[in-house]
């Protein structure tokens, strides 16, 4: 898993009260804004999740290659710059066996 975060500065004030619920709503909208530009463009079909968790976002699912994987924490990095996002993103193994499989 990779995390890539985004930390207040050192010694600042905790968010207002009602500063939580904007930034709940920003960040859904953000979520929102991410989901569809995934979907728009050449990652569209891979699937992935994109979930809030508390101050954070999780980013779930299986690409086929690296390069998608790249691609995909490129996007996401710049749709959400600034929150913490939390991948768990598996590059799938597409190659053949080498050896037969044993079943006992």
């Amino acid at each position: 898993m990779n995390d890539h975060a985004g930390h207040p500065p050192a010694g600042a004030a905790p968010p207002a009260h009602g500063a939580h619920t904007a930034n709940t709503a920003n960040t859904e909208y953000r979520i929102a804004h991410l989901r569809e530009r995934l979907a728009a463009e050449e990652l569209g079909e891979l699937g992935m999740r994109v979930e809030p968790r508390g101050s954070s976002v999780a980013v779930i699912g299986t690409v086929p290659t690296t390069h998608c994987r790249e691609e995909l924490v490129r996007t996401v990095d710049e749709e959400l710059a600034g929150l913490a996002v939390h991948y768990d993103v598996v590059v799938a193994d597409a190659t053949a066996p080498d050896h037969p499989e044993e079943v006992a």
